[in-house]
């Protein structure tokens, strides 16, 4: 019955997206700092294993982009309830703006963090508020996936890249589909989605080896030369979120270290990347 409940919630998310045109149902789950959490209608609920391990697992993913900020104009783009636009500029950012579609997370966002960063409300497919070439540094984690079954993804990434200055970076995190099913994009999509939009980009694997029989896909790829770069990272599985049938197995490759990638100067010791893509995009 519960299972039930969830594909019906799930089911009914997805319908008023489609209705709304917002893509996905205002309040979809975000994650939340210290020990907070919501359901979809905003209203507080009992705080889950799953609840902080995704909160753990998103906060490396801003300590992994933070190298890149130092005295530059950051927007987070699906910048949820503000944590990581903190992190940014603790980091140095000169310049931190975060955007989100959903209202009750920006709220948060703002009375926690409002003092720190700005905070608009606009969807990655619409970023109309910024202006042509306006950051320096352009991030959007765990978003694209929820808007690719509204084939939307490419005109994300198209306005991701507008609102980038020339030469500057967009730093995209997405789940690897091999690990979550349809809840991500498989290398190949995520290849041609930049691949179109951009000269210069690299994507870098996340770190678990897929389980069950979606492991085949991974060694298949694997076999092709079909991969981004792969790292061997040092994961806490602790922190991470993985199905009790799970075996867990990383991906061995690169000794985590200095990573050049055109001017970049990239320090994949930051590296905790445990389901999703890291790509990382110059702006000609």
């Amino acid at each position: 019955m519960r299972q039930l409940a969830k594909h019906m919630v799930e089911w009914f998310t997805h319908l008023i997206g489609r209705v709304t045109r917002r893509y996905y149902f205002e309040d979809y789950i975000r994650v939340y700092p210290d020990q907070v959490a919501f359901n979809r209608f905003g209203k507080s609920r009992r705080i889950t294993r799953t609840d902080r391990n995704n909160y753990l697992n998103h906060r490396k993913y801003y300590r992994f982009v933070a190298q890149f900020v130092r005295g530059k104009t950051v927007t987070d783009v699906g910048c949820g309830s503000g944590y990581g636009c903190e992190m940014l500029v603790e980091s140095g950012a000169a310049r931190v703006v975060g955007c989100d579609i959903s209202r009750h997370a920006l709220e948060f966002a703002r009375r926690r963090y409002g003092k720190l960063a700005e905070f608009i409300e606009q969807g990655i497919t619409d970023l109309h508020q910024f202006p042509d070439a306006s950051f320096d540094v352009t991030i959007s984690s765990e978003v694209l996936e929820h808007i690719k079954e509204y084939q939307l993804e490419d005109q994300a990434v198209k306005e991701l890249k507008r609102v980038t200055k020339a030469g500057g970076i967009v730093i995209v995190g997405t789940p690897n589909s091999e690990l979550l099913g349809d809840h991500g994009f498989s290398y190949d999509e995520m290849h041609k989605l930049f691949a179109t939009h951009f000269e210069q980009f690299v994507i870098f694997e996340n770190a678990l080896v897929p389980w069950g029989g979606q492991k085949q896909d991974w060694v298949r790829r694997l076999a092709d030369g079909r991969t981004g770069v792969i790292v061997s990272e040092n994961i806490n599985l602790d922190e991470t979120d993985l199905p009790e049938s799970a075996k867990t197995e990383l991906k061995h490759g690169l000794t985590p270290g200095r990573y050049r990638f055109q001017h970049l100067d990239i320090d994949t010791t930051l590296l905790h990347n445990t389901h999703s893509w890291i790509v990382i995009a110059i702006k000609s």
